[in-house]
């Protein structure tokens, strides 16, 4: 192909692809200017291609670095392989790569009136649970997330407990990192908390030595599905059996310290040493379910778990309190639970 001629439409296509990729960067996404940037880049690939073929010798001593200085020959390998990173930093959103990208999807979400928000999930895989259906629980945290306490559990269709999916670790052990303070450091100690998960605790029925139906010193059944407390969204990934001719429900209990409000206040229950004495306390734990049909075992299935009630405020009973009039914040420590089962 002509050299000359190709020059000059490499030159105008390059100005079009220029002007077009501006506008898009800076303004909302339309159609037609999509349509023309994806046309002619098209046509600039086979413009290119043309291009490499009239001129393959140079461009090969180029590639080589043919008659330079060893040093000036390893310039063609430096571009490819920074090239490489940036394609990969860019491919797979890593930070500072992104940077570019998301002010422009900033200033572009602007002029239409929208945010975009991202989330990071923190992935807790209990790698000893075994079954043949795959279970994972999505939690996007809400704006009174403050590093609260979780377990998940199985029940039948009746309300029968029937195993722990998972637990956070501090509960399963009753072993706390911040325990207790020694001169100005605090130390790992055994904190008794009752009133942490009771509707979960109570479900299992399991008494520890001094009586109460949360975990002292570990125990056997947990210990495959204890992990660290997330400290924001996150997916937990289980496994169990499950028979698929049978119904089951999916609970998760979620419960923050400190979170008090006008009715769950500091000095609420003076006469309760748990509730008062503790000083961990607040709002009662919540409970969230999601019900799972036999039918839903025949292909990938998503739930949406739903608020259901709340454990007692100080852990002496197991029961599902379903009056919500006095619990406030504590709503919003999660944003949306899904159930995943496979």
């Amino acid at each position: 192909m002509n050299r000359r001629l190709l020059g000059n439409i490499l030159i105008v296509i390059l100005l079009i692809l220029s002007g077009s990729g501006i506008l898009m960067y800076f303004t909302p996404f339309e159609k037609n200017m999509a349509s023309l940037h994806t046309f002619f880049a098209l046509v600039f690939i086979v413009g290119m291609i043309f291009h490499i073929i009239n001129n393959k010798i140079p461009l090969s001593n180029y590639i080589k670095g043919k008659r330079q200085p060893r040093l000036k020959k390893l310039q063609s390998p430096l571009i490819f392989f920074i090239a490489a990173l940036v394609v990969m930093g860019l491919y797979f959103d890593m930070p500072v790569f992104n940077t570019i990208y998301n002010w422009g999807n900033q200033i572009r979400n602007k002029q239409i009136g929208t945010t975009e928000e991202t989330f990071d999930y923190q992935a807790i895989e209990l790698d000893k649970t075994i079954g043949e259906h795959k279970i994972s629980i999505e939690l996007k945290k809400g704006e009174r997330f403050q590093y609260p306490l979780f377990a998940v559990w199985v029940e039948d269709a009746k309300g029968n407990y029937i195993e722990t999916l998972y637990i956070s670790r501090v509960i399963s052990s009753s072993t706390f990192d911040y325990g207790k303070k020694v001169g100005a450091n605090w130390e790992p100690a055994i904190v008794r908390r009752p009133e942490a998960l009771p509707y979960w605790s109570h479900k299992r029925g399991i008494k520890a030595s001094d009586g109460l139906y949360i975990p002292l010193n570990g125990a056997p059944d947990l210990d495959a599905v204890s992990g660290a407390t997330p400290t924001g969204n996150f997916v937990i990934q289980s496994k169990t059996d499950f028979d698929t001719h049978s119904d089951y429900k999916v609970l998760i209990e979620v419960n923050q310290s400190y979170d008090w409000n006008e009715y769950y206040s500091k000095d609420k229950f003076p006469n309760d040493e748990i509730y008062s004495g503790s000083g961990q306390v607040g709002q009662p734990s919540l409970i969230y379910s999601s019900e799972i049909k036999s039918s839903d075992f025949n292909s990938t299935t998503h739930k949406i778990m739903n608020l259901i009630g709340y454990g007692h405020y100080s852990g002496k009973t197991g029961k599902l309190f379903t009056d919500m009039s006095n619990i406030s914040t504590a709503k919003n420590i999660a944003n949306r639970i899904i159930l995943t089962i496979e």
